[in-house]
């Protein structure tokens, strides 16, 4: 059996003894396909975390540098790479929560990109994805942005 059917089967029973699914997350979680399970599914938790955090860092750079807050701006600016925060700045993000963690609004920007993807990853990070979008001002970039972040893991070849 391939590791993210074996993934996708120990997530479903462990939800569902737990009961720790709303309907909306159980209705994506038992309709997935197995094209959707493997995109969703096949990448260990660790390389899942990272994309959340790179994602949420991308955020959160918006977020400093809406409030001027230059040391922290550079700081994250930092980590990010020019490439990734100069993308950020193109998508154009206006309204960003302020009480959410680096994970949660890393899960919001996937959401905006793909919601299943973000249910599924939220579900296995043990995190609960935020109601309230994000406004951003071009979803052809943000398509652009969370690609480039997504590649490494939708690149690899495939492993059994």
């Amino acid at each position: 059996m391939k590791t993210y059917k074996k993934r996708h089967q120990k997530l479903l029973h462990y939800c569902l003894t737990q009961r720790l699914l709303c309907p909306a997350s159980f209705s994506v979680l038992t309709n997935l396909t197995d094209k959707d399970s493997q995109r969703c599914l096949s990448s260990n938790l660790g390389e899942v975390r990272k994309v959340v955090a790179t994602l949420g860092l991308l955020i959160e750079y918006q977020k400093h540098r809406q409030n001027r807050e230059g040391w922290s701006l550079v700081q994250v600016r930092k980590l990010l790479g020019q490439n990734l925060y100069l993308w950020s700045d193109a998508v154009g993000i206006q309204h960003i929560p302020q009480e959410l963690s680096n994970q949660q609004l890393g899960l919001m920007m996937l959401a905006q990109y793909d919601n299943r993807l973000a249910v599924v990853w939220s579900i296995r990070l043990r995190v609960d994805l935020p109601s309230q979008p994000l406004t951003i001002t071009s979803t052809y970039r943000l398509c652009d942005v969370v690609n480039q972040v997504l590649a490494p893991l939708f690149d690899k070849p495939e492993v059994d």
